[in-house]
């Protein structure tokens, strides 16, 4: 009996394991890693090309010669001989002011002139004869047959007719004068235009009595200016003679090669930015004076290198990096940067053109991340 139990003891588990080498379970193993699926980005092709750093500047067109043309006399307006538009050569006559009262001022001074005229004439008789009279005198004193009272007298005659010619002759000098002033004022009640160009304004009719307005405004089209502010920064990368490209709103897709012409050598102390003039050749007048306009200007240009978006570089660790694509993996690179436009930036070292970048490198993507690039 005890031999029974014994045996039954023994074959019960080697039963058991019998059934478990037959297939009836199976034995514990070690969990299969789970594969992580790749990252989806967007990246470029990093190629090489030439980068140009830019300034633009925006303002409204103004003539490079504006002058307002106003009467130097008081008068009624007798005629204005342009309108809004006309095209004036300098020198020509755009009004008159009435000049009957200055025509009657002038003819007094000219009646002036003569009178004085005469009494030169009168003056320079009577100072002849009291030099014959002196000369005389002296003669029949020497001889002793003219007492010395008479010869002075004589000789104070000379003096007095010498005075008087000196008079006369101040006199018609200043008739003179009024006279030419008389004719200035004349030629000033006609107003002519001190520059060539185009009439920009025209504010009295005739019959008006010019106030402060003046009568036309002439503009010098043929040359227009954009005047603009620009930082201290901006202006040290700026020369007088940089060729600039113009764009002007009102004519769309139109071109305009316009001249950095001035810089203001002094800051302006409200908001710290120097007066920067450009200027546009407008031969044919087809810009107009007040047109919005917009000039690019490049300061620098770079060859060499290879350009990629200013948003595949960012920072890690204190250094300039750029995320590679190599095959499936992605590895952050350093690179050395060069001239930036804003939008691209050179890459000096560190890519080569063909490179496959990543484009937003802000994205948190360690050495060796499996990804899937769209590229852009």
């Amino acid at each position: 009996m005890k031999v029974s139990r014994l045996l039954a003891l023994v074959a019960g588990p080697l039963a058991l394991t019998a059934v478990v080498a037959c297939g009836g379970g199976s034995a514990p193993q070690a969990a299969a890693p789970v594969a992580v699926p790749p990252v989806d980005v967007a990246a470029i092709t990093a190629q090489a090309g030439t980068l140009e750093a830019t300034l633009e500047l925006s303002g409204n067109l103004a003539p490079r010669a504006r002058v307002g043309v106003k009467p130097r006399v008081p008068g009624a307006i007798e005629r204005v001989l342009v309108d809004i538009g006309a095209s004036v050569r300098e020198g020509q006559t755009l009004a008159t002011i009435d000049r009957r009262e200055i025509d009657a001022q002038a003819d007094a001074a000219t009646a002036s002139v003569a009178v004085a005229t005469a009494g030169v004439d009168a003056a320079e008789a009577g100072l002849s004869n009291a030099t014959t009279e002196l000369e005389r005198a002296r003669n029949l004193f020497e001889k002793g047959a003219l007492p010395r009272q008479r010869l002075d007298a004589a000789d104070t005659a000379n003096k007095a007719a010498l005075a008087q010619r000196e008079l006369a002759r101040a006199s018609l000098a200043q008739a003179q004068a009024a006279q030419r002033r008389a004719r200035e004022v004349q030629r000033d009640t006609t107003l002519t235009s001190p520059v060539a160009g185009h009439v920009v304004e025209r504010n009295y009719d005739p019959g008006a009595m010019p106030g402060d307005l003046p009568v036309v405004v002439i503009a010098d089209l043929r040359v227009l200016k954009l005047e603009a502010g620009v930082s201290e920064l901006e202006a040290g990368r700026l020369k007088v003679g940089m060729p600039a490209e113009v764009v002007v709103q009102a004519r769309s897709g139109e071109k305009y090669v316009g001249e950095l012409a001035a810089i203001a050598p002094e800051v302006n102390e409200r908001n710290r930015h120097f007066r920067v003039e450009i200027r546009v050749p407008n031969a044919d007048a087809v810009l107009l004076s007040g047109m919005y306009a917009t000039a690019r200007i490049v300061t620098e240009r770079a060859t060499g290198g290879v350009i990629v978006p200013r948003e595949a570089v960012t920072t890690r660790a204190g250094k300039r990096v750029a995320l590679v694509v190599t095959g499936e993996t992605v590895k952050a690179v350093d690179v050395t940067e060069g001239l930036s436009d804003g939008q691209r930036i050179q890459i000096l070292t560190g890519l080569k053109a063909g490179d496959i970048v990543v484009a937003d490198a802000r994205r948190q993507l360690a050495d060796g991340t499996r990804v899937r690039t769209s590229l852009n």
